[in-house]
């Protein structure tokens, strides 16, 4: 999904440490009802979207009361189980998250998100050889690639981990899976080059899986070569024509191209498909900030907020937004409901930073400042470390 570059941000915040400008912020309308009824009685559908409302109202206490009931009496709601284990793992109550997630494996041992989720909470727990187990078994999963190059770099025994790979794509070269994992602990590694080879060969051995083209399309768009990601995502959907992923990362790519006319097209498919994927609805967003319709562009990063409050990406682009148009306690209460739920994304620290910075409650943005030193993203970092250099001595 689309979301505002943090050097952006950068560029419209300008940040002074003399007496700021005040915005003349609006009130907050309150959040949706909760749906009627008990966890006994009300719809599954009710049940998830009650929890959803509290979480994007900043009640993870309340969503959790409301869901764990219900948990208990339907384990084999999966989205449920691994909704509730999300909550707790944020709260963080760890041990009832492994408990919920084990749960949810116990009825279905396949489940690839649950996996991926258990690898993260044992990766935040220094369980290693646990961690490694659980991202091997989410895969494809994009998270479990991700987690097990992350996981063996701080076992200490990266390099061995690759030369398993390579050695498994010489004993099968004709094994597509075995391509697109070498592949992908390239692209972590950012040697793109590498990923590319890799990425390429599986889906040469399978040429009509859209997992592998949108993979490759990733590398494609990350390398700046815009028109071949376009083609791949193209591809895939003559196959499957309503695969979501594909659609929205379809659209992506043309707004890579400040194409938004052609883009949209492919957004309002997704929807089609998916009525409330965020994904699309920020995308949708970001196409109406493009126009300058920030108004427009706010509902739609709530309504992503609303379907799936957990992910990062709505918050960040509403704060922005908030943030932009001067309403900063608008914009500092999006950017921490954000760190709710994504407490080490270092985007949302540096600009609720910023927002603090903006007025002039220095120590507050200090802090900020200082978490988003830790983020994995090196521009997060680099405009941090710049702009807390500026602020004046504690």
């Amino acid at each position: 999904m689309r979301v505002f570059g943090v050097i952006v941000a950068t560029a419209v915040f300008t940040v002074a440490v003399t007496a700021p400008a005040w915005g003349e912020a609006t009130a907050v309308a309150p959040p949706a009802a909760a749906a009627s009824g008990t966890a006994g009685d009300a719809a599954p559908s009710a049940i998830l979207d009650a929890a959803r409302a509290r979480v994007a109202a900043g009640d993870t206490k309340g969503a959790i009361d409301e869901l764990a009931p219900y948990v208990a009496k339907h384990p084999s709601d999966a989205a449920a189980g691994r909704l509730l284990g999300d909550l707790y793992f944020r709260v963080p109550d760890y041990a009832r998250a492994e408990k919920i997630w084990r749960g949810v494996l116990a009825l279905d041992p396949d489940d690839r998100e649950t996996h991926s989720r258990l690898g993260s909470l044992y990766a935040v727990q220094d369980r290693i050889a646990d961690a490694i187990a659980e991202f091997q078994k989410s895969l494809p999963n994009r998270s479990g690639y991700v987690g097990l190059v992350t996981m063996h770099r701080r076992a200490g025994d990266l390099p061995v981990y690759l030369s398993r790979l390579e050695a498994q794509t010489r004993d099968h070269p004709f094994d597509a899976a075995a391509w697109t994992e070498l592949g992908q602990a390239r692209l972590q590694l950012h040697q793109f080059d590498s990923a590319l080879e890799a990425l390429n060969r599986a889906v040469g051995l399978r040429p009509s899986a859209c997992s592998g083209r949108l993979e490759l399309a990733y590398l494609l768009v990350d390398m700046r070569r815009i028109d071949p990601a376009i083609a791949n995502l193209k591809t895939c959907l003559q196959n499957d024509h309503e695969y979501y992923p594909a659609l929205v990362n379809l659209g992506e790519a043309y707004l890579e191209k400040n194409d938004a006319a052609t883009a949209r097209p492919y957004f309002d498919r997704a929807l089609k498909v998916r009525a409330e994927g965020s994904e699309a609805l920020v995308d949708i967003g970001y196409i109406y900030d493009m126009t300058g319709d920030w108004k427009t562009a706010t509902g739609y990063y709530n309504r992503a907020i609303r379907s799936d409050p957990m992910r990062p990406e709505a918050y960040i682009n509403l704060g922005y937004d908030y943030n932009e148009h001067r309403f900063f306690p608008l914009a500092e209460a999006a950017f921490i409901k954000g760190l709710s739920v994504a407490a080490d994304d270092g985007r949302l620290h540096y600009l609720l930073a910023v927002t603090y910075n903006v007025q002039g409650k220095i120590a507050l943005a200090r802090d900020e400042y200082r978490h988003a030193l830790s983020s994995e993203e090196p521009d997060v970092v680099r405009a941090a470390r710049a702009e807390l250099a500026l602020l004046p001595p504690s």
